[in-house]
Protein backbone atom coordinates (compact mmCIF):
# COMPACT_ATOMS: atom_id res chain seq x y z
CA UNK A 1 0.00 0.00 0.00
CA UNK A 2 2.66 2.52 1.02
CA UNK A 3 3.91 4.37 -1.79
CA UNK A 4 0.78 3.58 -4.31
CA UNK A 5 -2.35 3.85 -2.00
CA UNK A 6 -1.01 5.40 0.46
CA UNK A 7 1.09 8.80 0.33
CA UNK A 8 4.62 9.18 2.60
CA UNK A 9 3.06 12.50 4.08
CA UNK A 10 -0.17 10.52 4.57
CA UNK A 11 2.03 7.87 6.86
CA UNK A 12 3.84 10.31 8.70
CA UNK A 13 0.80 12.10 9.43
CA UNK A 14 -0.86 9.00 10.48
CA UNK A 15 1.88 8.49 12.75
CA UNK A 16 1.92 11.75 14.33
CA UNK A 17 -1.45 11.33 15.29
CA UNK A 18 -0.72 7.78 16.77
CA UNK A 19 1.65 9.58 18.88
CA UNK A 20 -0.42 12.01 20.18
CA UNK A 21 -3.22 10.08 21.50
CA UNK A 22 -0.75 7.74 23.74
CA UNK A 23 -1.48 9.30 26.51
CA UNK A 24 -5.28 7.88 25.85
CA UNK A 25 -4.20 4.98 24.92
CA UNK A 26 -2.07 3.86 27.80
CA UNK A 27 -5.31 3.86 30.01
CA UNK A 28 -6.61 0.88 28.73
CA UNK A 29 -2.55 -0.52 27.84
CA UNK A 30 -0.24 0.46 30.03
CA UNK A 31 2.56 -0.34 27.45
CA UNK A 32 1.38 1.85 24.85
CA UNK A 33 4.79 3.72 24.44
CA UNK A 34 6.83 0.37 23.74
CA UNK A 35 4.09 -0.99 21.59
CA UNK A 36 4.01 1.97 19.37
CA UNK A 37 7.62 2.43 19.88
CA UNK A 38 7.95 -0.94 18.26
CA UNK A 39 5.63 -0.20 15.14
CA UNK A 40 7.43 3.21 14.55
CA UNK A 41 10.71 0.92 14.39
CA UNK A 42 9.31 -1.72 12.13
CA UNK A 43 7.18 1.22 9.63
CA UNK A 44 10.62 2.87 9.21
CA UNK A 45 13.05 -0.59 9.03
CA UNK A 46 10.59 -1.52 6.33
CA UNK A 47 11.40 1.70 4.82
CA UNK A 48 7.84 3.03 5.15
CA UNK A 49 8.84 5.87 7.22
CA UNK A 50 12.35 7.48 6.28
CA UNK A 51 14.46 7.19 9.44
CA UNK A 52 15.16 11.38 9.48
CA UNK A 53 11.01 11.02 10.34
CA UNK A 54 12.45 10.68 13.72
CA UNK A 55 14.63 13.77 14.24
CA UNK A 56 11.51 15.67 12.62
CA UNK A 57 9.09 14.86 15.49
CA UNK A 58 11.44 16.93 17.45
CA UNK A 59 10.04 19.56 16.32
CA UNK A 60 6.57 18.81 17.58
CA UNK A 61 5.28 19.41 21.16
CA UNK A 62 4.39 15.73 22.03
CA UNK A 63 3.71 14.47 25.25
CA UNK A 64 6.39 12.92 27.50
CA UNK A 65 4.82 9.66 27.17
CA UNK A 66 4.58 9.97 23.32
CA UNK A 67 8.35 11.23 23.67
CA UNK A 68 9.42 7.59 25.49
CA UNK A 69 7.70 6.02 22.05
CA UNK A 70 10.19 7.66 19.86
CA UNK A 71 13.03 7.40 22.34
CA UNK A 72 12.28 3.96 22.34
CA UNK A 73 12.12 3.27 18.67
CA UNK A 74 14.83 4.90 18.25
CA UNK A 75 16.86 2.38 20.67
CA UNK A 76 15.35 -0.21 18.54
CA UNK A 77 16.51 1.04 15.70
CA UNK A 78 20.33 1.94 16.75
CA UNK A 79 21.04 -1.11 18.83
CA UNK A 80 23.27 -4.13 17.25
CA UNK A 81 22.03 -5.96 14.61
CA UNK A 82 18.66 -3.70 14.56
CA UNK A 83 17.43 -4.95 10.73
CA UNK A 84 17.57 -8.53 11.41
CA UNK A 85 16.38 -7.94 15.49
CA UNK A 86 13.41 -5.64 14.54
CA UNK A 87 12.30 -8.44 11.99
CA UNK A 88 10.76 -10.34 14.61
CA UNK A 89 9.97 -7.67 16.83
CA UNK A 90 6.30 -9.19 17.52
CA UNK A 91 7.67 -12.70 17.80
CA UNK A 92 7.35 -15.73 15.69
CA UNK A 93 3.91 -16.83 15.95
CA UNK A 94 2.53 -15.24 13.12
CA UNK A 95 4.96 -17.15 10.75
CA UNK A 96 3.93 -20.04 9.10
CA UNK A 97 7.24 -22.26 8.91
CA UNK A 98 10.10 -22.01 10.63
CA UNK A 99 11.20 -21.92 6.75
CA UNK A 100 9.80 -18.76 6.63
CA UNK A 101 10.70 -17.46 9.84
CA UNK A 102 14.70 -18.01 8.54
CA UNK A 103 13.69 -16.62 5.59
CA UNK A 104 12.67 -13.26 6.53
CA UNK A 105 15.56 -13.18 9.25
CA UNK A 106 18.13 -13.57 6.00
CA UNK A 107 16.43 -10.84 4.00
CA UNK A 108 16.84 -8.09 6.61
CA UNK A 109 20.56 -8.93 7.48
CA UNK A 110 20.93 -8.65 3.54
CA UNK A 111 18.75 -5.64 3.40
CA UNK A 112 20.80 -3.87 6.23
CA UNK A 113 24.20 -4.69 4.71
CA UNK A 114 22.91 -2.97 1.21
CA UNK A 115 22.57 0.48 3.55
CA UNK A 116 25.52 -0.30 5.74
CA UNK A 117 28.31 -2.25 3.53
CA UNK A 118 29.32 -4.27 7.08
CA UNK A 119 30.67 -7.11 5.87
CA UNK A 120 31.78 -8.42 9.46
CA UNK A 121 27.83 -7.84 10.57
CA UNK A 122 26.44 -10.20 8.24
CA UNK A 123 28.99 -12.86 9.19
CA UNK A 124 28.62 -12.54 12.99
CA UNK A 125 24.95 -12.67 12.63
CA UNK A 126 25.19 -16.15 9.75
CA UNK A 127 27.25 -17.48 13.02
CA UNK A 128 24.68 -16.55 15.46
CA UNK A 129 21.39 -18.01 13.70
CA UNK A 130 23.51 -21.46 13.13
CA UNK A 131 21.59 -22.26 10.08
CA UNK A 132 24.29 -23.55 7.40
CA UNK A 133 22.15 -25.83 5.69
CA UNK A 134 19.78 -23.12 4.82
CA UNK A 135 22.70 -20.74 3.50
CA UNK A 136 21.52 -21.12 -0.08
CA UNK A 137 18.87 -18.72 0.96
CA UNK A 138 21.51 -16.13 1.73
CA UNK A 139 22.22 -16.66 -2.01
CA UNK A 140 19.46 -16.48 -2.94
CA UNK A 141 18.09 -13.51 -1.24
CA UNK A 142 20.98 -11.55 -1.98
CA UNK A 143 20.85 -12.57 -5.84
CA UNK A 144 17.26 -11.13 -5.61
CA UNK A 145 17.15 -7.79 -3.88
CA UNK A 146 20.42 -6.76 -6.31
CA UNK A 147 17.67 -7.31 -9.43
CA UNK A 148 14.58 -5.46 -7.09
CA UNK A 149 16.95 -2.16 -7.33
CA UNK A 150 16.42 0.34 -9.99
CA UNK A 151 18.28 -1.06 -13.51
CA UNK A 152 20.26 1.92 -13.72
CA UNK A 153 21.70 1.12 -10.22
CA UNK A 154 21.92 -3.10 -10.61
CA UNK A 155 25.51 -3.40 -11.13
CA UNK A 156 26.26 -1.28 -8.23
CA UNK A 157 23.97 -3.36 -5.91
CA UNK A 158 25.43 -6.62 -7.72
CA UNK A 159 29.08 -5.92 -7.27
CA UNK A 160 28.40 -5.34 -3.40
CA UNK A 161 26.41 -8.69 -3.53
CA UNK A 162 29.50 -10.68 -4.98
CA UNK A 163 31.51 -8.70 -2.30
CA UNK A 164 29.79 -10.19 0.49
CA UNK A 165 29.08 -13.66 -1.10
CA UNK A 166 33.04 -14.00 -2.02
CA UNK A 167 33.98 -12.89 1.92
CA UNK A 168 31.49 -15.59 2.73
CA UNK A 169 32.92 -17.84 1.12
CA UNK A 170 36.26 -16.98 1.80
CA UNK A 171 35.51 -16.79 5.79
CA UNK A 172 34.40 -20.22 5.27
CA UNK A 173 30.58 -19.26 6.17
CA UNK A 174 28.75 -20.68 2.76
CA UNK A 175 29.33 -23.85 1.25
CA UNK A 176 30.59 -24.23 -2.33
CA UNK A 177 27.06 -26.86 -2.25
CA UNK A 178 24.88 -23.76 -1.03
CA UNK A 179 26.55 -21.36 -3.38
CA UNK A 180 25.44 -23.34 -6.08
CA UNK A 181 22.09 -24.76 -4.66
CA UNK A 182 21.36 -20.86 -4.57
CA UNK A 183 22.02 -19.88 -7.39
CA UNK A 184 20.52 -23.00 -9.57
CA UNK A 185 16.77 -21.71 -7.15
CA UNK A 186 17.26 -18.30 -8.71
CA UNK A 187 17.85 -20.17 -12.07
CA UNK A 188 14.61 -22.11 -11.71
CA UNK A 189 12.72 -18.83 -10.06
CA UNK A 190 12.96 -16.79 -13.06
CA UNK A 191 9.95 -17.61 -15.08
CA UNK A 192 8.15 -16.34 -11.62
CA UNK A 193 10.43 -13.88 -10.60
CA UNK A 194 9.96 -12.31 -14.41
CA UNK A 195 6.25 -11.50 -13.55
CA UNK A 196 7.59 -8.97 -10.95
CA UNK A 197 10.97 -7.80 -12.37
CA UNK A 198 10.27 -7.85 -16.17
CA UNK A 199 14.41 -7.52 -16.47
CA UNK A 200 14.91 -10.65 -14.51
CA UNK A 201 16.92 -12.72 -16.94
CA UNK A 202 19.21 -10.32 -18.61
CA UNK A 203 19.72 -8.80 -15.21
CA UNK A 204 20.51 -12.44 -13.68
CA UNK A 205 22.55 -12.92 -16.55
CA UNK A 206 25.02 -10.05 -15.85
CA UNK A 207 25.39 -10.66 -12.34
CA UNK A 208 26.72 -14.72 -13.49
CA UNK A 209 28.95 -13.04 -15.75
CA UNK A 210 30.08 -10.91 -13.50
CA UNK A 211 30.81 -13.64 -11.07
CA UNK A 212 32.48 -15.39 -13.74
CA UNK A 213 34.95 -12.29 -14.87
CA UNK A 214 35.78 -11.88 -10.92
CA UNK A 215 36.66 -15.38 -11.16
CA UNK A 216 34.03 -15.93 -8.42
CA UNK A 217 32.39 -18.77 -10.51
CA UNK A 218 34.18 -21.24 -12.65
CA UNK A 219 33.01 -22.17 -15.94
CA UNK A 220 32.25 -25.79 -14.24
CA UNK A 221 30.20 -23.46 -11.57
CA UNK A 222 28.38 -21.75 -14.35
CA UNK A 223 27.63 -24.49 -16.22
CA UNK A 224 25.59 -26.20 -13.47
CA UNK A 225 23.88 -23.46 -12.71
CA UNK A 226 22.64 -22.73 -16.71
CA UNK A 227 22.23 -26.25 -17.39
CA UNK A 228 22.95 -26.27 -21.49
CA UNK A 229 19.18 -27.75 -22.41
CA UNK A 230 17.56 -24.52 -20.52
CA UNK A 231 19.34 -22.31 -23.82
CA UNK A 232 20.89 -19.80 -21.81
CA UNK A 233 21.85 -16.47 -22.55
CA UNK A 234 25.34 -15.02 -21.23
CA UNK A 235 26.63 -11.43 -21.46
CA UNK A 236 30.36 -11.85 -22.42
CA UNK A 237 32.67 -9.73 -21.28
CA UNK A 238 32.72 -5.63 -21.85
CA UNK A 239 35.50 -5.83 -24.71
CA UNK A 240 32.89 -7.61 -26.72
CA UNK A 241 29.99 -5.02 -26.95
CA UNK A 242 28.36 -6.68 -24.05
CA UNK A 243 26.74 -8.03 -26.64
CA UNK A 244 24.76 -11.44 -25.16
CA UNK A 245 26.24 -14.45 -26.12
CA UNK A 246 23.65 -17.75 -26.49
CA UNK A 247 24.64 -21.15 -25.97
CA UNK A 248 22.65 -24.23 -26.54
Amino acid sequence: MYGRLVEPKFMEDAFLVLLKQIPDLVLDNPNAPDDVGKFLARAIADDCLPPAYLKRLASFELPKISQKAVLHASSLLTMKLAMSKISNIWGVEGLDTEIKYYSNKLWFIIKEYLKSSELEEVKMSLRELDIPHFHHEVVYEAIVLAMEQRVAEFKTYAQRIIDLLQYLGKASIITTDQFEKGFRRVTDDLPELTLDIPSASSLYCTFCDMCVTQNFMSEETYDKVFPPTRGRKRFVSEGDGGKVKTTI
